[in-house]
């Protein structure tokens, strides 16, 4: 551990010395120099690439009780720019214009020494080796449902990563999400870490770690004068559908004072096949402003019940956490192409490159529920009957749960294109959701055909 930290340090510390071309920057080179339109200086120190990345997708839906809109759409249509600005510095620029133009990448790196680099921007925070994916390197068509439901996404921040033959390590501190709309109040904040220990080498790679994030979210404006106890979080996922947008599982989660994720991954490859597994539990603390509800109570029939906020706070119930989970497992065979890469710089495996055939596997369970027992009507839990009959429902979180299964075929026609077909079925138990309690079969038929240039 003294040698790893020594090493974090000295990296930091040595950006003014003299480096060769770090692997992250071979990397940039070589996407640079395929590109269609590029722009280089005569010394290489300078460059300029335009890009662009196309996505259509089709689907046709085996329905069980809701009816789910097949068809097919573009789901991305991206502008993307690269820059090469002298020796440790490059920029990433990539905007989505396939519904309204959104924002995606766009970020600096500085390349502090052959082992790690500085990112300032907008991008993937590191959480999860499949939430920071690229839509192009994914072998299914969508994420899981539980990095769908519980992964962190894109947000702006600041990062440094470090990577040599046995560690990988990423670590930085995000504001909130962008927004076209955003409401009043402190935005809010996180930081995430993913940290990885590995083994690699020509003919196998073998890593295993683990992610952590801790996020404030965003205030939702102003309530009884403060934005304290307003701050909602939306956890939810639409069952490894690219097409319709159904959100059959999920939940909203109110008066959330921090959430805390936690994970564990494990990656493993021998020539043409891989087998990598996750785990990622959240846990979303909850904070009522019980003075001012108390206060708000006074004069009325409830007072009777509870005239002091110690008995408010033990007849309504003290706040109570809410926790999530899910895993999955995943496996892929290149029938021919050769053999999977491995990304020292991303600690992910590379796109397979042209002429590639792949079949992959995927099982998935995730669980959004957290209910405390009690008595069950209508849609809602309650301490007792009492509690029923004034409508105080107890902390109880319904989302669902789902046990999922997909398996995919890949062929990659050149290294910037690819058609995949997927068919997935999920085993979805809603029993307390009043939408989709009858949905229990889903199933799915998906292609996609993705082009970059």
């Amino acid at each position: 551990m003294k040698n790893i930290l020594s090493a974090i340090l000295l990296s930091f510390f040595g950006a003014g010395i003299a480096m060769a071309q770090t692997e992250a920057q071979t990397e940039l080179n070589a996407y640079m120099t395929n590109g269609v339109v590029t722009l280089k200086s005569n010394d290489d120190n300078y460059s300029f690439r335009v890009g662009g990345r196309l996505v259509m997708d089709g689907a046709y839906y085996m329905d069980d009780y809701t009816d789910r809109g097949s068809g097919a759409k573009f789901s991305a249509i991206r502008l993307r720019v690269f820059s090469k600005i002298g020796k440790k510095l490059d920029v990433k620029l990539d905007v989505d214009f396939a519904y309204k133009a959104m924002l995606k990448d766009a970020y600096l790196r500085w390349h502090t020494n052959s082992k790690g680099f500085i990112k300032v921007g907008h991008f993937a925070e590191p959480f999860s080796a499949e939430n920071i994916y690229s839509t192009m390197d994914y072998t299914f068509i969508n994420k899981s449902t539980t990095v769908d439901a519980l992964g962190t996404g894109r947000a702006l921040g600041v990062t440094y990563r470090y990577y040599d033959k046995y560690f990988w390590g990423e670590a930085g501190a995000f504001s909130q999400k962008f927004a076209t709309e955003t409401a009043s109040g402190d935005m809010g904040y996180g930081v995430s870490a993913r940290l990885l220990g590995r083994v690699t080498n020509e003919n196998y790679n073998i890593q295993i770690g683990g992610s952590v994030n801790y996020r404030r979210p965003n205030a939702n404006g102003f309530t009884n004068g403060s934005d304290q106890y307003n701050r909602q979080v939306n956890v939810y996922s639409a069952l490894d559908s690219s097409v319709d947008g159904t959100q059959m599982l999920g939940a909203t989660i109110n008066n959330v004072k921090n959430s805390f994720k936690y994970g564990f991954e494990l990656l493993g490859n021998y020539k043409n096949v891989y087998l990598k597994s996750e785990y990622i539990h959240a846990n979303y603390s909850r904070e009522k402003d019980w003075e001012y509800n108390f206060i708000n109570s006074l004069g009325t029939m409830m007072s009777l019940y509870a005239p002091t906020l110690d008995a408010y706070k033990a007849l309504y119930g003290e706040d109570t956490s809410v926790n999530f989970e899910g895993f999955n497992v995943e496996a892929g065979w290149l029938l021919f192409g050769g053999d999977y890469k491995y990304s020292k710089v991303d600690a992910l495996m590379k796109r397979p490159t042209k002429k590639s055939l792949e079949l992959v596997a995927r099982y998935n369970y995730t669980n959004l529920n957290d209910i405390t027992d009690g008595i069950y009507y209508n849609g809602k839990f309650y301490a007792s009957s009492m509690h029923a009959s004034f409508g105080m429902a107890n902390g109880s979180i319904m989302g669902g749960k789902v046990n999922a299964f997909t398996l995919g075929v890949n062929y990659y026609f050149t290294n910037n294109i690819v058609a995949k077909l997927n068919y997935s079925y999920q085993k979805l138990d809603q029993r307390y959701n009043t939408t989709y309690e009858y949905d229990k079969n889903l199933h799915s038929l998906q292609a996609r055909l993705a082009i970059e240039f």
